[in-house]
């Protein structure tokens, strides 16, 4: 407690204290615009973990529990009038092993690190039956197709790496493809895309568009750039940390003039990774609170965008601790909507909002 004492008062102090601000200070450059709240899902299950964690280990402490997880979220969805984004993997569309085959593009990514490729070394061919709930979710799929609020993104169709050296724009295309054949035979057409670990590329959002995707999550305006090297990527990461806890430079909301409406795949970017529960840091958990609350309300009252996103898996191990985390978040939000009319989005819904205000 007297550390989030003292985050009060360092906000106080640099004037961006919300808990008794008076609303005539604070900037309104769109003071006849809501404030949104946009929740988006990167849903891998074991795809985006292959390369360095294996599914007798993290697979049985975090992935098995996704299902639930999901409809657990699921509820407080609805219970707090949430949308939301689920960003999905394309082989968890698939039924099995061998339908996940029949979709394996020809010209597969080239990584000069093939750890990262799910095509190589037969490890998608290697899978067994009994391990499948930790890779392929059809119902949970369909459960989410039929829920209102919920829209089903692209994460891509294998968690493509679009930084890694060596792939090609052509691979990444061939990716995408496969990610759209896989939703529409669901009935899915995918509209938003969050790339896999934030790798942002300007060519592959330009390719996405092609093919109908025309909502993309840009990158958080702090720790988030691509790594010039390995100190410079240790230095994100302790940023991240920091900064989930203690408020680093200026809130990370996003005022909606930097959003470009006429783009053809529109930057829906994160303001904040909702960072899951950790025993050794729960003393820290009433900072890392007050921070996501303090930036959403001043969403609220300056009618900006604030998107937060986080992984199911994330809450697969101390589920209910992060669920319970998760739903002081959304009653903020409530509150945040009652008083000062915040709304909450889809990806996707959040731009035709854009284009409709502009």
């Amino acid at each position: 407690m007297l550390l989030l004492h003292w985050q009060i008062l360092m906000e106080k102090h640099h004037g961006n204290d919300l808990t008794h601000t008076n609303t005539k200070s604070i900037d309104r450059g769109n003071r006849n615009m809501n404030g949104s709240l946009v929740i988006s899902l990167d849903w891998e299950m074991m795809w985006g973990a292959a390369d360095w964690l294996s599914a007798e280990e993290y697979g049985q402490s975090n992935i098995k529990h996704v299902p639930q997880v999901i409809e657990r979220l699921l509820e407080l969805f609805v219970k707090y009038d949430i949308h939301a984004t689920f960003a999905t993997v394309g082989l968890i569309f698939c039924r099995d092993k061998q339908h996940a085959l029949n979709l394996v593009p020809e010209d597969k990514p080239s990584y000069d690190n093939m750890r990262l490729s799910i095509y190589a070394n037969n490890y998608l061919e290697n899978i067994k039956s009994e391990k499948y709930p930790l890779y392929f979710a059809p119902e949970l799929v369909e459960r989410l197709k039929q829920t209102p609020n919920i829209e089903l993104g692209s994460h891509t169709f294998c968690h493509y790496n679009c930084w890694a050296p060596g792939q090609t724009l052509k691979q990444f295309e061939n990716d995408i493809q496969q990610a759209c054949k896989v939703a529409a035979e669901y009935g899915v057409e995918l509209r938003s895309i969050v790339f896999p670990r934030n790798e942002v590329v300007k060519e592959c959002v330009e390719i996405c568009a092609k093919y109908g995707i025309v909502t993309y999550r840009g990158n958080a305006k702090k720790f988030f750039g691509q790594p010039k090297g390995k100190f410079h990527n240790m230095l994100q990461k302790a940023g991240r940390l920091l900064n989930s806890y203690i408020k680093m430079g200026a809130h990370s909301v996003i005022k909606y003039s930097e959003i470009d409406k006429d783009a053809e795949c529109m930057n829906v970017p994160a303001t904040r990774f909702l960072r899951y529960y950790s025993e050794k840091l729960r003393l820290l958990d009433p900072l890392r609170l007050h921070l996501i609350k303090s930036e959403m309300e001043y969403a609220a009252k300056t009618g900006a965008l604030c998107h937060l996103w986080w992984h199911p898996h994330n809450f697969g191990a101390n589920m209910e601790q992060n669920l319970a985390f998760l739903e002081k978040v959304l009653k903020h939000y409530k509150y945040c909507k009652e008083k000062y009319d915040m709304k909450s989005f889809t990806m996707n819904e959040f731009r035709d909002f854009l284009k409709a205000e502009n």
